[in-house]
């Protein structure tokens, strides 16, 4: 039997921090566009870091630890059908990382939250004296109407995929016992949810810090110079 008192590491420190200032992020931007007024400030810079980190996580999932590694994680069509019927069956899966339907998620999610981002950079708010993204004047005035469109439209696309991605934290808290909320904090897994019984642990790489550190402040210098 497992040794359930052993925890794995799964997750690193670069994918945790990302994971829970986006969501900071996120909640900042919501509620300093919807106050409007001197709150548009806090508003744009906090979309500036959002988009900085989204180059990071992008740029991570090449070269990081092998969790946060896309191409361990981007499954096909068969992987999430296979794994979908073992979840509904009852059938005992082991994840290491994120499961394919999990990791089609992750993908989803980072590029409509970079999609949001970056239709910002280019959005108009007359009715709000004139409120513009740094971007906005370096394209013709129909283009900047329906990305404000799309900028508005879609922050309720991501809230819906947001709160998708909650219930299927939540399914599995309560379905499979497996915290996976706690496991985004402590970046440790129990042994038993990631190799069957008897087994070690897969073996896993774990990207340095410092490279972490470049390749931040390597996506900052980049929303800087695109934005100032």
């Amino acid at each position: 039997m497992a040794d359930v008192s052993k925890r794995v590491r799964i997750w690193d420190l670069p994918v945790r921090l990302f994971h829970w200032v986006l969501v900071i992020l996120l909640v900042t931007s919501y509620f300093s566009g919807r106050a409007g007024g001197d709150w548009m400030k806090l508003h744009f810079w906090s979309g500036y870091a959002i988009l900085t980190l989204l180059l990071f996580r992008i740029a991570w999932g090449f070269v990081g630890s092998t969790t946060a590694r896309f191409s361990h994680f981007v499954k096909g069509p068969g992987a999430w059908f296979y794994y979908l019927k073992s979840f509904i069956t009852g059938r005992k899966t082991y994840d290491v990382g994120h499961n394919p339907v999990g990791g089609m998620m992750v993908v989803v999610l980072i590029f409509a939250v970079l999609a949001q981002a970056v239709a910002g950079l280019f959005s108009a708010d007359t009715d709000m004296g004139t409120v513009n993204g740094p971007l906005a004047n370096s394209i013709p005035d129909k283009w900047v109407d329906r990305l404000t469109s799309f900028h508005e439209f879609w922050v309720n696309v991501i809230i819906c995929l947001a709160a998708l991605h909650i219930l299927a934290a939540l399914a599995y808290l309560v379905l499979k016992r497996q915290n996976l909320i706690g496991a985004m904090f402590t970046g440790r897994k129990p042994l038993e949810h990631v190799a069957e019984a008897g087994q070690p642990a897969p073996p896993l790489s774990f990207g340095s810090g410092r490279l972490a550190i470049s390749l931040l402040i390597a996506s900052a210098a980049i929303v800087y110079f695109c934005v100032r």
